[in-house]
């Protein structure tokens, strides 16, 4: 996308990545922003820099039930101040987002909601070197991630406008067909 059609469109929502860990969100959201202008936002890094710790030693310190209060908090205020003030972001979440139900709500209402649906030997290639990932911390990645997805997956699939089986695609690629998708559901809202 030129810098022409860029400042051309007008975004009226919020576009936010779902999917796995090692799914690709964070870089294809930042691909997004580019070619959009929008803003990124990270969502565990939003987490990380309001709490002073890593995604990791909130896991170790307070428990996975304390990372997933402080994301649902988190949800809550962008609902409140993006729907308020009009703001737009490409937002990027965590793996496990989808696992509470009124997460999953507040995605819906908060924006264009896109599931980065990777199979697994993507995964098990793109977390191999990955440090920082608690659920990773066990002995059997492959084992793991497979639990995960058959955890996970339904509820990326319930939660998600559109999924995008993006294992074989290229960033930009996946970025390019989110952008075109989100004018066209964005449309489809007037």
């Amino acid at each position: 996308m030129g810098m022409d059609e860029k400042s051309e469109q007008t975004y009226t929502q919020s576009i936010i990545l779902i999917g796995l860990m090692g799914s690709g969100k964070t870089t294809i959201g930042k691909e997004i922003s580019r070619a959009t202008g929008l803003p990124f936002l990270d969502m565990d890094s939003v987490i990380e820099e309001q709490v002073g710790m890593s995604i990791s030693e909130i896991f170790r310190t307070k428990g996975e039930a304390h990372f997933r209060a402080l994301e649902t908090a988190l949800l809550h205020y962008m609902e409140k101040a993006f729907l308020r003030d009009h703001k737009i972001h490409v937002i990027s979440t965590g793996g496990g987002v989808v696992l509470r139900e009124e997460n999953r709500s507040i995605l819906r209402r908060l924006g264009f909601t896109v599931w980065l649906n990777v199979d697994l030997p993507t995964l098990l290639q793109r977390t191999a070197r990955s440090h920082g990932r608690p659920l990773l911390a066990e002995n059997d990645r492959e084992a793991t991630l497979h639990r995960l997805i058959d955890e996970r997956y339904p509820l990326y699939a319930e939660t998600c406008h559109i999924s995008i089986a993006s294992s074989q695609l290229q960033p930009q690629q996946v970025a390019d067909f989110i952008v075109a998708r989100s004018a066209q559901f964005a449309k489809s809202l007037q």
